[in-house]
């Protein structure tokens, strides 16, 4: 099994890919697992449109804890 991805980590293109078809293979549905290429490639478009980095104005403002 491969290592778990440490916090602040930069990690290559070619890790996130493979992060992203191990798992479509391991978690997809059955009948994707045949062909995995198009659900992992989904994954993938996905965390790079999900991965772009807030500003530390935003960051600061989800981390405060409202009472």
């Amino acid at each position: 099994m491969a290592d778990k991805f440490e916090p602040g980590e930069i990690i290559s293109e070619e890790e996130i890919r493979l992060e992203c078809l191990r798992l479509a293979t391991e978690f997809g549905p059955e009948n994707s697992r045949r062909d995995p290429l198009p659900v992992a490639d989904n994954y993938y478009a996905w965390v790079k449109q999900n991965s772009k980095r807030q500003s530390e104005k935003t960051a600061k403002k989800k981390d405060k804890v409202k009472s």
